[in-house]
């Protein structure tokens, strides 16, 4: 188990350029937890105990509005991170994240990244370079909320979908786990139903395909060939 954890944490670009000795190391002091779906891992204003690298499965970072309604910052899959804001700050979590799917995860504690950081500056450097990455992904969102109908917010969802979590099959389609017509609703502030209503029209015109628990993509649409 040892050497599959050190090799996944070799291929989180956080870690890149770790010595494979330093690699096992941390690896050493990761904590494997595994999660249900639906499960929350951590809640909005919990103290921060720790980075998480996700192994497996897929994750929703969220926050709920006053009146209780949750907007889906960002989805998250295997060998990407969560967790490091508030390591940085050293305030309370800013966003809950709960499980999509069964989901293995390794945390790291906040004094073993701490120590990292210190010996390791471009630890630091590419922190700040995901962070700032995340926050245009943000922008776009927020501006995507405010631009765009439905009918495009929902295409910009399937875009972003297939590009960070897509398998490419090469044969002009692209797979992904399907996530709920609920969450996607809650990313494109919109209703469960109009999601379903627009997924069984794109259905209807051959451009996505759903069975059992994926979804296939047509790639021309994605590209913006076909409208």
């Amino acid at each position: 188990m040892c050497a599959a954890l050190t090799d996944l944490l070799g291929r989180v670009s956080l870690f890149a350029e770790l010595e494979p000795a330093e690699l096992e190391m941390l690896s050493r002091a990761a904590e494997r937890r595994e999660f249900v779906r639906d499960e929350v891992i951590f809640a909005a204003n919990e103290p921060a105990d720790g980075l998480y690298v996700l192994a497996s499965g897929r994750v929703k970072v969220c926050v709920s509005s006053s009146g209780g309604k949750e907007l889906i910052l960002a989805t998250l899959g295997p060998e990407q991170f969560f967790g490091e804001m508030a390591l940085l700050d050293n305030e309370p979590r800013s966003a809950s994240v709960i499980a999509q799917l069964p989901t293995v995860a390794y945390r790291i504690r906040r004094d073993e990244f701490e120590r990292l950081i210190e010996q390791h500056p471009a630890i630091a450097r590419k922190l700040m370079r995901e962070l700032s990455l995340r926050l245009r992904r943000s922008n776009a969102q927020m501006e995507s909320l405010a631009t765009l109908d439905v009918v495009g917010r929902l295409a910009r969802y399937f875009i972003d979908l297939a590009r960070q979590h897509g398998q490419i099959l090469g044969n002009g389609w692209v797979a992904v786990r399907r996530p709920t017509h609920q969450d996607i609703a809650n990313t494109i502030g919109t209703s469960r139903e109009t999601v379903t209503r627009l997924i069984n029209d794109l259905e209807q015109r051959g451009l996505v395909v759903n069975e059992g628990k994926m979804s296939y993509l047509r790639e021309s649409v994605l590209s913006g060939e076909e409208g």
